[in-house]
């Protein structure tokens, strides 16, 4: 039993050394943050890539950094289809998770989408997708609060440092 104390003691005096170590990452806190997403990846799941039917998903993986490129953490969604159609538009519960080296953000809400199944698309031009903080871990364990990320215009690079805000009160 003592070698086992021993060895907890030894990691709780050893994660904090190395996480104040990371000088390259920027910590994302409560208050008001403006940070930059990038995607790494989305994918249209499905059994027709080109008609959404309910259930199906698109999963989005981002990389967040802020307004200095320092990278903050990962943005991961999994937007699932509720109804509708490629003629008149999706409905999609958005569930997500912004990962952070102090903690989790739980994020969830229903979008509309014109077509769920255009992964280049997150939304219409310039519309601003509201997501609310649903609670977290660490830092973030009494989070509460909204995500909000505006979707640039058709000509403009879907991929690559898109604008987006967190308002978190814990």
């Amino acid at each position: 039993m003592r070698d086992i104390r021993r060895c907890i003691f030894a990691f709780g005096l050893a994660l904090p050394i190395g996480a104040a170590a990371q000088t390259d990452e920027a910590l994302v806190g409560c208050g008001q943050t403006e940070l930059l997403h990038s995607n790494t990846s989305i994918t249209f799941v499905g059994a027709d890539p080109q008609n959404a039917e309910a259930g199906d998903r698109r999963i989005l993986y981002w990389s967040l950094s802020d307004l200095d490129g320092r990278f903050v953490g990962t943005f991961d969604v999994v937007s699932t289809v509720l109804g509708g159609s490629a003629e008149f538009g999706h409905y999609v519960q958005a569930d997500g998770v912004i990962t952070a080296p102090n903690g989790e953000l739980f994020v969830t809400e229903v979008i509309y989408l014109g077509d769920a199944t255009d992964t280049r698309r997150s939304g219409e031009d310039l519309q601003v997708i509201e997501l609310i903080v649903t609670g977290g871990t660490g830092e973030f364990s009494e989070a509460s609060g909204t995500v909000s990320i505006t979707v640039p215009e058709s000509q403009d690079e879907h991929l690559r440092n898109r604008p987006i805000s967190l308002d978190i009160r814990c």
